[in-house]
């Protein structure tokens, strides 16, 4: 078995895969970290251009629900997007290239697939 995990580590797709993996999921970790913390810098640094009154401002005459919840709505949904496409990648390009680094190891190593 241990033979079977060598010979996936030398194959040159596996780097590959590595390589994507983690640069897509950086990229979305950083996607991530600057939605959450943009408004939070805004409020915090900038409280002179209005940003904190802005967020608990109505957003329309005799409307209860405010602009930062419509902002905190969005967020979520563009959260929910994002984990979308961090699944239908993974299950699709990197699943894909996976499975076939496997079967080419197991076919090297005399296994059945």
């Amino acid at each position: 078995m241990k033979h079977i995990y060598q010979k996936i580590k030398e194959d040159p797709r596996f780097r590959e895969l590595e390589s994507k993996r983690r640069n897509f999921t950086w990229l979305m970790v950083g996607i991530m970290l600057a939605n959450d913390f943009w408004y939070i810098c805004a409020t915090a640094f900038y409280p002179e251009h209005g940003y904190a009154r802005f967020w608990g401002t109505p957003i329309g005459e005799g409307y209860a629900t405010t602009w930062g919840i419509v902002i905190g709505f969005l967020q979520t949904i563009l959260f929910i997007v994002l984990v979308g496409v961090y699944i239908y990648r993974a299950n699709n390009e990197f699943d894909t290239l996976k499975d076939a680094i496997v079967a080419d190891a197991r076919r090297a190593a005399g296994e059945k697939p």
